[in-house]
């Protein structure tokens, strides 16, 4: 099979590789799309010789011991859960120890290869009328899902979104499906700003280098501060959040964040403000994921903006696009590949 490898690193190369085998517990999926993830971007920096990808869709190639039929249109979630642990037996997967363990596109060759070897009992078969694409984004949309359920919504309630890369589109948009009243976004390029205003479901979109940023957050937030506010995308310092958040609010750290974090004690203890960390998600949230896609699948097919071809120069060209330039106006990028 046609594997993209990262070799050498900052770099992909398309090497050949056998198609893996359905072992003990394990199916093989055929890819037909692999989403690009902010995640990938720090495979291609320091894993060599790993084939990344770990969000993807795609047919049933050889469905092992599992009663799935071969050409069966399906996601799987890149989920290894030892199923016994406290954790496990608690429903909460992600924090499982053997979670990362064989895990595709992670710590495994992934779904950037033609063939991709998953748990079987993660596989979800995809509804005749739900295009196959979107099963390649059930797993960004479950990390998403998962932080905002840490809110704890009451329906009518306001949010706030900080960062509008395709984590915190997500979670705008469970969160208005959850039952939220105003979901306001916050972001910095003027490109992804306007497309997030695009969306029925972002009543607000913002810049921080627009000159009146400070007036128009301010403009929007209750006169009690928010009680519900996710951070997508690691600012950094604190402050000017918790300084628009209310008393006993929510703030979730959601997806992959700076590597330090600053906050000023006072405000943050005055207001006893809560803070969730949130990086995967649990096998319910997978589940829920799957089927809220299903079910509005309009919406969520418009949040992917670029498609490309199974190509070592195409996905390197894509990759400095999304990391490196500063000018990415994309929200969910899919690898296609040919039947």
């Amino acid at each position: 099979m046609k594997s993209l490898i990262v070799e050498p690193a900052h770099s992909f190369k398309m090497v050949q590789r056998p198609i893996p085998a359905a072992g003990p517990g394990r199916v093989i999926i055929k890819t037909k799309y692999a989403a690009i993830c902010g995640s990938d971007s720090m495979l291609w920096n320091t894993a060599p010789g790993l084939s990344p990808g770990h969000e993807f869709s795609g047919t049933v190639y050889d469905p092992g011991a599992f009663p799935l039929r071969p050409g069966a249109r399906v996601c799987a979630a890149e989920f290894n859960p030892c199923g016994k642990c406290r954790f496990c037996l608690s429903g909460r997967e992600h924090l499982c120890r053997q979670m990362m363990l064989d895990n595709p596109g992670v710590t495994m060759d992934g779904a950037f290869s033609e063939y991709v070897s998953v748990r079987g009992d993660y596989v979800f078969e995809l509804p005749d009328d739900v295009p196959l694409e979107l099963g390649a984004i059930v797993e960004p949309v479950a990390v998403s899902l998962h932080g905002v359920k840490y809110l704890d919504l009451h329906r009518g309630d306001p949010v706030l979104v900080w960062g509008n890369g395709p984590i915190g589109i997500y979670a705008a948009l469970c969160a208005k499906l959850l039952g939220a009243g105003k979901v306001y976004m916050v972001g910095r390029g003027q490109g992804r700003v306007e497309f997030c205003r695009d969306f029925d479901f972002v009543d607000g979109s913002f810049s921080t280098r627009d000159a009146a940023f400070a007036q128009q957050l301010a403009a929007v937030t209750p006169e009690d501060g928010f009680s519900h506010v996710v951070d997508c995308v690691g600012v950094g310092g604190y402050d000017a959040l918790v300084e628009h958040m209310g008393s006993g609010g929510t703030l979730v750290l959601l997806g992959m964040h700076a590597e330090k974090i600053s906050l000023t004690a006072m405000p943050l203890f005055l207001k006893e403000i809560q803070i969730r960390t949130g990086l995967y998600f649990t096998a319910r949230d997978h589940a829920d994921a799957f089927h809220m896609i299903c079910e509005h699948r309009d919406i969520f097919l418009r949040t992917i903006t670029g498609r490309i071809p199974h190509d070592a120069d195409a996905v390197q060209r894509m990759f400095v696009k999304l990391f490196e330039s500063g000018a990415n106006n994309e929200c969910k990028v899919v690898i296609e590949y040919p039947d």
